[in-house]
């Protein structure tokens, strides 16, 4: 009942803007850690057509949960493969309309700058580090960024005697808001989210193999609009792609 009336709250604030423009619209749900990049790309594809693209942005887990639920997305940029594949299991999503498109990296961050940048992740003792501050990352259960974040600290043997000090955010943006406005002295966010503030320092990059692969699959979910349709090939080709490359992504290789 609470998704449904979440859902329901979602479609007075976003189908009466949507019936008002003259324009053709599409309306994009993405990740949180996409949005500078994909605002970018967006703002470059509304000045070049007639059709003006809605991005909604949050965790990919809440954005799912919503299209699941009947959010009228007509495109999800998601930051977690498995909540594609849910949505797939669940006939929302056709797997042949979905892409891989972007790979991203879990790095450690501070305001601290008098700490020392970390070769080794694998050989810090956290609770060393950390001393009685806290750490903020997304919530470990169910967006991304948290959920790769517990396993690379699980994997490194450090989640058990650093979890009291876990500040849980709704998504990694909201995670780097808490390390901005001073609320913690370190956070686990995307390379992507630490590039965007130069005053924040990059202590330590987790190594690939301690987590899940962070791929972003891109999907086309209303197979019906052309204006969908043309935007989805339009973000999913090279010179887009370069775009995200310029905000700290990486170019996942197309399936």
């Amino acid at each position: 009942m609470i998704n449904l009336i979440k859902v329901l709250l979602f479609a007075t604030l976003i189908i009466p803007n949507l019936a008002i423009c003259e324009k053709a619209q599409v309306l994009v749900f993405a990740a949180a850690s996409t949005k500078n990049a994909l605002d970018a790309v967006i703002k470059d594809y509304n000045a070049h057509t007639n059709t003006e693209i809605l991005p909604v942005y949050g965790s990919s887990a809440t954005l799912a949960k919503q299209i699941e639920f009947g959010a009228p997305a007509d495109i999800f940029l998601s930051a977690n493969v498995p909540w594609v594949d849910h949505l797939i299991e669940q006939d929302i999503i056709q797997a042949r309309n979905t892409k891989n498109i972007l790979k991203n990296k879990l790095v450690l961050i501070t305001t601290d700058q008098t700490i020392q940048e970390i070769e080794d992740l694998a050989s810090t003792d956290f609770s060393k580090l950390l001393q009685n501050e806290k750490i903020a990352m997304g919530m470990v259960s169910s967006v991304p960024a948290g959920i790769y974040s517990k396993q690379a600290l699980k994997y490194l043997n450090q989640w058990n005697a650093i979890s009291s000090q876990v500040i849980q955010a709704d998504n990694v943006r909201t995670a780097l808001q808490y390390l901005l406005s001073r609320n913690v002295v370190f956070a686990i966010v995307y390379a992507s989210d630490a590039k965007l503030f130069p005053e924040l320092k990059v202590i330590g990059i987790f190594d690939d193999f301690t987590h899940d692969p962070i791929v972003y699959p891109a999907s086309l979910i209303n197979i019906g609009s052309e204006e969908a349709d043309l935007f989805f090939k339009y973000l999913v080709q090279s010179e887009t792609l370069k775009v995200f490359e310029e905000y700290g992504f990486l170019i996942s290789a197309h399936d």
